[in-house]
């Protein structure tokens, strides 16, 4: 297992921030949703953002030791191992957000909303089976009778 501390970025590296994630997820919008996916072709929530992660040298790590719906809490603990677990209260554009759907999880980046306030990027499961990205705020959760069970930072962003 690999110790979030083992990603910092060497000394003199291209630091990543808030919006070089934002504008990787982005580059995906449109892609269809596929299970397991990790390209253009097609990819899920989680491999939204392991390949964003990838594209921006943030990590090597990649599982696909999941289900189609995931039930269990393996992709928060997956996230606990892997990234810095912060409040919502800190939560930045580039931030990742795990969240429960019922029995289901999902994955996605908090983006920053055009019109203010945070967005989410995810590639969504449901219609338009697709990465999308929308406003996210206590009203949305509601309506989609989700609840946010963790937001975290990979380590080192600036």
């Amino acid at each position: 297992m690999t110790s979030a501390a083992q990603f910092e970025a060497p000394a003199g590296a291209f630091r990543v921030s808030g919006a070089n994630i934002c504008a990787a997820a982005r580059s995906y919008m449109g892609v269809p949703w596929r299970h397991q996916g990790r390209s253009r072709e097609g990819m899920d929530c989680l491999g939204l953002v392991i390949t964003v992660a990838h594209d921006l040298g943030l990590t090597e790590f990649d599982t696909r030791d999941y289900a189609r719906q995931a039930k269990d809490e393996s992709m928060l603990e997956q996230c606990r191992e892997h990234l810095v677990e912060i409040t919502r209260a800190n939560v930045r554009p580039g931030d990742v957000a795990v969240m429960r759907f019922g029995a289901n999880r999902h994955i996605g980046f908090f983006g920053d909303y055009l019109h203010g306030g945070l967005s989410l990027i995810h590639a969504y499961s449901n219609a338009p089976r697709k990465v999308v990205e929308h406003l996210f705020n206590d009203d949305w959760l509601r309506m989609n009778r989700a609840q946010l069970i963790g937001v975290f930072r990979f380590p080192g962003i600036a």
